[in-house]
C-alpha cells in the first residue's frame, strides 16, 4: 500500500470522501497528493481524480522534471463558485485525463496561503482587469504565471487547457517570453515611491465614500454588495469628531437595512458574505469570521455613537452567534461555514409558507407576518429568507415577542443538516475578534464579552512556539508560518488587551511583536511591509495596501505604530510611521476610497486617538473614559510611578489645574463636577508644598443634554505631568463618552 492509500486508510471512521467516483466497497476510486494535507479545502479534494499536489517543493520540481506547465487552482473550503467548479470539472473523468498528461496541479486554500492567492490575483487583474474565486492560473516550474481567470465551465476550460497544451508544444519559448514580460510589470508595479499625504486626506476620503453612497438602500456601491467595514468604521470616527448629517446618513441607512434580514441572519445572528442585490436581501450564503469580527465592531461602535438599541442587539447577536457555534474547544474560532448544504446554496438559511405554518400556530403565524416580509420580494427559489418589513417601526418591547417566535425557527433549524464548518483557526481572523469581544464588553457593561476576549488573546499566544508565529491551528496542530497579516492583527489585538487591562505584558508583547515583524517583513530600502518571507516561486515582494474583506495589514501596522508612539517613549515608531505612510501615499492621494484603515490611522496620529482609553505624556498618564449613564461620566486617571499631575486646586497660580471643561455647550453642559482632593507634596522644584493626584484619580462629571441628534458630548481635559524635578508643557485631552 502506497502512501497515500495507507493515509486514506487511517482517516477515521467519520471520514467522508467528496467524489462521485465510489466503488462497491464504498471506498473512493481516486487518491491524490491532498490525502496527506489537513486543509478542509485541500481535502475536499483529495479523491478527485485530478492528480493534485499542494504548493511544494515537490510539485514545482516534477513540473521541471517532466518540461510541464502548472495549473494552479486557489479556493476556499466555504466557496461556492470552487464547489460548482469542482463538481463540474475537477471531479471530471475527461478534464483529470487531460490535466493529469499535460499539467501538473497544484491546489491551494488561499486562507491558509493568500500570498500565494495574491500572487496570482495580481496577474488575473492585470491580465483581465478582474478576479474571483475560484482563481485558476497556468504557471512555470519557476511560479511565474502566462494565464490567469476565475471559473470556467468544463468545456471553456478544456478548450483553454488545450490551446495551452499545443503552445507549450510548439511555441514554449513564446509562452515564458510572456510570463517573463508579465513578471516585470508586476514587479514594475510592486516598487513603491516615497510621497507626503494629502493634508485633506481625510475629507477627500469621505467625499469619496458619500459619492459612492446608494441613499435608499445602503452601502456602497452597486450590487454584489459587501459590507465594507473599513469605510463604516472610519465614517463613525470621522463623525465623532465633526458631526454631520449626511455622514451620519450612510451610516444610519446602511447599519439598518443589513440589519433588516436576508444578509443579516435573523434566526440565529451573524452575517453573510455578501448580499447578491442592491437590498441586502438574498445573501451569498457562507459565513466568514473576519465579517463577524468587523461588523460586531461596526454596531458597537454604532451604538455607542446613536444609542439606537437596534445596534446593541445585532452586535450582541453577532457575538452570541459566534461564541455558540463558532468556537473550537480549544478556545480559537472556525474561519467560516458553507452557503450550501444538501448539495444547494442556502438551504440551512430559508423557510417555506408551510413550513412556516407548521411551526407556528395561527395566532403566532399571523404576529409573524406582522413583523416579516413573506412576499414574493423575499423569494429565494421557492422559499423565503426572513427579513423584517420595516426594522425601525419596532420597538424594544415587540422584540420579546418577536424573539420568542425567532427561538421557535432556531430550535427547528438546527435540526437541519447544516452547512459544512471550515474548522481551521487563523491566527490574523481571531486576532480581529479581540478587539470587537473587547469593546462590546466595556460598551454594553457584559463581562462575559470582556472574559471571552481576554481568554481568545491568552489562547493566541499558543500561536507561538520557540520563538516563531505559527498562522494556522487544526485540531490543535499549529502548521504555516505566519505571516505578516498575523503579525500586524495581534499586535493589534495585544494593544486592545493592554487598554483593557493597564497590564504591562500585553504592551511588552506588542513590542517585541512589532519588533520581529519589522525583522520579518519590512522593507529596508523602499519601506513598508512584505506580505511575506517566503518568496519561493513567488518572484514578488507583494505589499498589501487597499482595504478588502479584510483591513490592510500595512493600514492595520500603522495604526499599531501610532499607538504605540502614544503608550511609550520610543521614537522609532513615530519614525516608521511615518515611513510606512509615505510609501504608499501616493496611492492612497490617487484614491482615498480604498485605503481606510490608512487614513483613520491618520486621524488618530493628527487628531488624537478616540476610544475610551487614551495616553498623554509618552503613556506617562492614561486616561479611561466611562459612561456611567445617559448623562454622567467618569474620568479614571491613572499615572506611572514617579509622576504626578496637578489637582483641580494645584494652590500656585503659576500651575496648571487639572480640570474638565465642554466644548459643546450648544449639545452638552455641564451640571456639575466632583474632583477627588489633592495630596499636598513637597516637590524639589518647589519651596512651597502643592496639592497633586499621583497613582490613580476618579472625576465625575454630570452633564445635561441639549442635543436632537447623535452628537457625542465633547469633553475637554486639561492636565499638567510633573516628576520631582521638573513640570512638563500642559496638555488637552478630548474625550467622547
Amino acid at each position: 500500500m502506497n502512501e497515500l492509500e495507507q493515509a486514506y486508510t487511517n482517516k477515521d471512521k467519520d471520514y467522508v470522501p467528496r467524489t462521485q467516483h465510489i466503488d462497491e466497497q464504498g471506498r473512493a476510486k481516486f487518491v491524490n497528493h491532498l490525502i496527506l494535507e489537513s486543509s478542509p479545502y485541500l481535502l475536499q479534494h483529495a479523491h478527485n481524480p485530478v492528480n493534485w499536489y499542494p504548493f511544494s517543493d515537490e510539485a514545482f520540481n516534477k513540473a521541471k522534471l517532466e518540461n510541464k506547465p502548472i495549473f494552479i487552482s486557489i479556493g476556499y473550503a466555504t466557496c461556492h463558485w470552487c464547489h460548482v467548479m469542482e463538481e463540474e470539472s475537477f471531479d471530471d473523468l475527461q478534464v483529470a485525463e487531460f490535466l493529469n498528461q499535460h499539467f501538473i496541479s497544484i491546489k491551494v486554500d488561499r486562507e491558509i496561503r493568500p500570498d500565494v492567492d495574491a500572487t496570482y490575483m495580481n496577474v488575473s487583474q492585470l491580465i483581465n482587469g478582474s478576479g474571483g474565486w475560484p482563481l485558476n492560473a497556468v504557471i512555470l516550474s519557476d511560479g511565474k504565471a502566462f494565464f490567469a481567470g476565475t471559473y470556467f465551465p468544463k468545456d471553456q476550460l478544456l478548450d483553454i487547457l488545450s490551446q495551452i497544451q499545443i503552445l507549450w508544444q510548439n511555441e514554449q519559448n513564446k509562452i515564458i517570453n510572456q510570463a517573463n514580460d508579465i513578471d516585470k510589470v508586476l514587479n514594475k508595479a510592486a516598487n513603491n515611491t516615497q510621497g507626503d499625504i494629502d493634508k485633506s486626506i481625510v475629507s477627500k476620503a469621505i467625499k469619496a465614500m458619500l459619492s459612492n453612497f446608494d441613499e435608499l438602500e445602503g452601502g456602497f456601491g452597486e450590487a454584489p454588495k459587501f459590507p465594507h467595514e473599513s469605510m463604516l468604521l472610519l465614517l463613525i470616527d470621522v463623525h465623532k469628531r465633526h458631526p454631520n448629517d449626511d455622514q451620519l446618513n450612510a451610516i444610519t441607512i446602511t447599519l439598518d437595512t443589513m440589519a433588516s434580514g436576508g444578509f443579516y441572519d435573523t434566526v440565529g445572528g451573524g452575517f453573510h458574505r455578501y448580499s447578491t442585490d442592491n437590498s441586502w436581501l438574498i445573501p451569498h450564503f457562507e459565513k466568514m469570521l473576519y465579517n463577524q469580527a468587523q461588523l460586531s465592531l461596526v454596531y458597537t461602535r454604532a451604538y455607542q455613537l446613536t444609542k439606537n438599541p437596534l445596534y446593541k442587539r445585532i452586535a450582541k447577536q453577532t457575538l452570541d452567534y459566534v461564541l455558540r457555534e463558532m468556537q473550537d474547544a480549544n478556545g480559537g474560532f472556525f474561519s467560516a461555514t458553507d452557503a450550501d448544504s444538501e448539495g444547494e446554496e442556502g438551504t440551512f438559511f430559508v423557510w417555506s409558507i408551510q413550513e412556516l405554518k407548521r411551526v407556528f400556530n395561527q395566532d403566532e403565524f399571523k404576529h409573524f407576518n406582522h413583523y416579516f416580509d413573506l412576499s414574493s420580494h423575499t423569494d429565494f427559489e421557492g422559499n423565503h429568507v426572513i427579513r423584517f418589513k420595516e426594522i425601525n417601526d419596532i420597538n424594544e418591547d415587540d422584540y420579546l415577542k418577536i424573539d420568542k417566535l425567532l427561538n421557535k425557527l432556531y430550535d427547528l433549524r438546527i435540526k437541519r443538516l447544516p452547512p459544512l464548518t471550515d474548522n481551521k483557526i487563523l491566527l490574523s481572523w481571531n486576532a480581529l475578534m479581540v478587539p470587537s469581544l473587547l469593546e462590546a464588553g466595556e460598551i454594553f457593561n457584559e463581562v462575559k464579552y470582556t472574559q471571552a476576549g481576554l481568554a481568545l488573546a491568552d489562547y493566541l499566544t499558543s500561536f507561538n512556539q520557540d520563538n516563531q508565529f505559527y498562522r494556522v491551528s487544526i485540531d490543535n496542530q499549529l502548521q504555516t508560518i505566519a505571516l505578516f497579516e498575523d503579525y500586524a492583527y495581534l499586535a493589534n489585538a495585544y494593544l486592545s488587551v493592554f487598554d483593557q487591562t493597564n497590564q504591562q505584558i500585553w504592551l511588552d508583547r506588542t513590542i517585541q511583536l512589532v519588533k520581529d515583524m519589522t525583522q520579518k517583513f519590512w522593507d529596508k530600502t523602499q519601506f513598508g511591509f512584505n506580505m511575506t518571507q517566503d518568496k519561493k516561486y513567488l518572484n514578488t515582494n507583494y505589499k498589501e495596501a487597499y482595504d478588502g474583506a479584510i483591513p490592510s495589514a500595512n493600514g492595520v501596522a500603522y495604526k499599531v505604530l501610532i499607538k504605540l508612539n502614544n503608550r511609550t517613549t520610543d521614537r522609532e515608531f513615530t519614525q516608521q510611521a511615518q515611513q510606512l505612510l509615505s510609501t504608499f501615499a501616493t496611492e492612497i492621494n490617487q484614491d482615498p476610497y480604498n485605503f481606510s484603515s490608512f487614513i483613520l490611522g491618520f486621524n488618530n496620529a493628527t487628531d488624537q486617538e478616540l476610544s475610551s482609553v487614551q495616553y498623554a505624556y509618552d503613556g506617562r498618564v492614561r486616561v479611561h473614559t466611562q459612561k456611567l449613564n445617559k448623562n454622567q461620566v467618569a474620568i479614571n486617571v491613572t499615572l506611572k510611578p514617579l509622576w504626578h499631575i496637578n489637582s483641580n486646586q494645584p494652590l500656585q497660580d503659576s500651575l496648571i489645574a487639572t480640570k474638565v471643561i465642554s466644548t459643546d455647550t450648544k449639545n452638552w453642559t455641564i451640571r456639575g463636577s466632583t474632583y477627588p482632593e489633592g495630596e499636598l507634596a513637597q516637590l524639589g522644584f518647589s519651596q512651597e508644598k502643592i496639592s497633586i493626584y499621583k497613582n490613580n484619580a476618579q472625576i465625575k462629571i454630570d452633564l445635561i443634554d441639549h442635543s436632537n441628534n447623535s452628537a457625542l458630548p465633547t469633553l475637554e481635559l486639561t492636565l499638567q505631568a510633573c516628576s520631582d524635578k521638573v513640570c512638563l508643557p500642559p496638555t488637552n485631552i478630548t474625550l467622547k463618552p
